[in-house]
């Protein structure tokens, strides 16, 4: 498919904003490049309200924000991981997005405050991230969430750090997460695929980025293949939740999620993989301008209304009953 339009007109306006045009990028410049995709989000949505907790960390105190949809608890829950590349990103930058999420499903959101690299590599954000869903686990219903319904998400980087989630509580007895959703998730370190080379430059997230953002998060380059940092690279997939992956047709991180998606359903995991054609690596941070970020969106509301519905019961807005099969679509 061909780039979409308004794609490509994001493309030329962001490209005074790339990093790389001085040679390699500070930590700084690329932070506050990433942080200007908040001029591409559009306005608020009302969500009920928004509460900021700091809770225990293993770094010490964790900030989360909590986004509380409308109607009566208990709700479902989406424990939601930022991208950029495990160095850039914040709550900010995710709280359009998040609202968006919350008044969408009708789920609580939850962002993470996790410490970054480099001054906090890995597994430094994974084990915040761990942390942040254990608390709510524990806390659900102060909070008004149902502990039997809580899910992990995350874009790009927080797509990494959701998958390593899930395979830390499968191994270390908990908690029970009902979902995971991986939005172009990196889940290699090797940077080594086919569209790794073949949307190396020009389309936003550059392969050279991807490269330096690993090697900003792993200070041990022996930390590549550990299964926590490398999803695609573990051993053991089986007995992971219900996967949701979403991909971008021009990203060099394509192929990472699409191989995840592959190797879970290999080991039975249910899956369903999406392909946004004509769309590039953090179209989900582009609501504003970009018009199928809304389908985005719309596919992870109804991902999270099928896992957390009752079993048999009807999926609102579907009619499709569960448990859902696994398919493979592209949009």
């Amino acid at each position: 498919m061909a780039l979409d339009p308004q794609i490509a007109a994001v493309l030329e306006a962001r490209r005074d904003l790339d990093p790389w045009q001085a040679g390699e990028p500070t930590v700084a410049a690329v932070r506050a490049g990433t942080g200007a995709y908040l001029k591409l989000q559009g306005g608020p949505r009302a969500v009920a309200r928004v509460t900021r907790v700091t809770v225990p960390g293993p770094g010490g105190r964790l900030p989360l924000r909590i986004y509380h949809p409308f109607g009566a608890p208990p709700f479902a829950c989406l424990v939601q991981f930022h991208g950029g590349g495990w160095v850039a990103g914040d709550l900010d930058l995710y709280d359009i997005p998040a609202r968006w999420l919350a008044d969408a499903s009708g789920c609580v959101i939850i962002t993470v405050d996790y410490r970054r690299a480099p001054e906090h590599p890995f597994p430094a954000p994974l084990d915040d991230c761990l942390a942040a869903v254990r608390w709510t686990a524990d806390n659900a219903w102060r909070i008004g969430v149902d502990p039997q319904r809580i899910g992990v998400m995350g874009d790009s980087a927080g797509g990494n750090l959701a998958a390593a989630v899930s395979l830390r509580a499968r191994d270390e007895g908990g908690p029970d997460i009902r979902l995971q959703v991986l939005v172009y998730p990196a889940t290699d370190a090797a940077c080594a695929t086919p569209s790794y080379e073949t949307y190396a430059v020009g389309y936003g997230l550059e392969s050279r980025m991807m490269r330096w953002y690993w090697e900003r998060y792993l200070a041990d380059p022996a930390d590549a293949g550990n299964a926590l940092a490398s999803p695609l690279r573990a051993a053991d997939l089986t007995d992971l939740p219900p996967t949701a992956v979403m991909t971008a047709e021009y990203d060099p991180l394509r192929d990472d999620g699409e191989r995840y998606a592959a190797r879970l359903r290999s080991a039975g995991v249910p899956v369903t993989l999406t392909r946004y054609g004509g769309m590039v690596h953090a179209f989900f941070l582009m609501g504003g301008v970009v018009d199928r970020t809304a389908g985005l969106v719309g596919e992870i509301v109804r991902e999270a209304r099928q896992a957390f519905a009752p079993a048999g019961s009807l999926v609102p807005g579907t009619g499709a009953r569960l448990p859902c099969l696994v398919a493979r679509r592209d949009r």
